[in-house]
């Protein structure tokens, strides 16, 4: 009787080891065979059959006091998952053994082909050598800074502007008369307006710079300046000179206008103009005249020749009575 129990025993013990090793293989074979993914799973199934032989094997070669004992703690081994640690190390050694296993057949025309691609990608290899860098720049530095450009020309910055001149068509012997000379920068197209209009006004154009002299000479006249000899165009009026001229000679002459452009210490002469005035003499200017323009020594001998003869008419004039 107690045989025929301990069969029995041995027969449930190894029913329950068979489907415990089932439930295992079905939980755990997938997962490792999925996340392997590698040409080795045959090897796998190998080891785990193999494993389950020698579970079958211990069991049945095992007292019946053992497999009694035993079979709790198996099914709660069985029932318990394996250790994280241990499932996640088995798994990268086979993903270690995979990568291994795919570069040994890769052949060697596609890993030189990867290694020229890496070494086309990468950005040192692209730069040039440290003597064609060095060479090129200071060519680089050279071309941006662009040398500056040049100044104009003094001829470059004269500009065309009207100009515009008042003289009186005749004068009086030693009384002044006026004189005026305008030049408008403003962009107007004549330089009159500025002039008093009561003599002879000649126009014309001249060119002219920023700063602007005007001479007035004449040798037959005494010239004084009323205004300032240079002057600074302005873009807003009229500039003007005037001069106050006294005629010291009878007859016609000449008066001239000089224009001279100033560029910082340079005066240049740009233009020049020219009128001609008649002095004319009458009445007691005449002799006022005459006796400016004779020679003295022969004024003071005319006069004490007069004064002599004067004396000896007086003389006879008063000896006769």
């Amino acid at each position: 009787m107690l045989r025929i129990l301990s069969v029995l025993l041995v027969i449930a013990g190894l029913v329950v080891a068979g489907l415990g090793g089932a439930a295992l293989l079905e939980e755990y074979a997938p997962k490792e065979v999925s996340s392997a993914a590698a040409p080795a799973p045959n090897s796998v199934e190998v080891a785990a059959a193999e494993d389950m032989a020698f579970e079958t094997a211990s069991v049945e070669s095992a007292p019946m006091a053992e497999v009694a004992v035993a079979e709790p703690e198996a099914a709660a081994s069985e029932a318990a998952p394996a250790p994280p640690a241990l499932a996640k190390s088995a798994e990268r050694a086979q993903e270690s053994e995979a990568i291994a296993g795919t570069e040994s057949a890769m052949p060697e025309a596609d890993t030189g082909f990867m290694f020229q691609t890496q070494s086309v990608d990468d950005p040192a290899a692209m730069m040039p050598p440290p003597e064609q860098r060095t060479s090129s720049e200071p060519a680089e530095v050279s071309a941006a800074v662009s040398p500056p450009a040049p100044k104009p020309s003094f001829e470059d910055r004269l500009q065309t502007v009207p100009v515009a001149h008042e003289t009186p068509r005749s004068a009086e012997y030693k009384r002044a008369f006026d004189v005026t000379f305008a030049i408008d920068a403003t962009g107007d197209e004549t330089a009159a307006d500025a002039l008093p209009g009561r003599g002879v006004i000649e126009e014309g154009e001249a060119k002219v710079s920023d700063r602007v002299e005007v001479r007035l000479s004449g040798a037959s006249f005494n010239i004084v300046a009323a205004s300032p000899p240079v002057q600074s165009l302005s873009p807003l009026t009229e500039n003007t000179w005037r001069w106050s001229v006294t005629p010291m000679t009878a007859g016609e002459h000449d008066l001239v206008f000089e224009v001279f452009a100033i560029d910082s210490d340079a005066v240049t002469p740009l233009r020049t103009f020219q009128d001609t005035v008649t002095v004319n003499v009458s009445g007691i200017n005449r002799a006022i005249a005459f006796a400016d323009q004779a020679n003295p020594l022969f004024v003071l001998l005319g006069g004490l020749g007069s004064a002599i003869a004067g004396l000896f008419g007086a003389i006879r004039f008063f000896g006769k009575r």
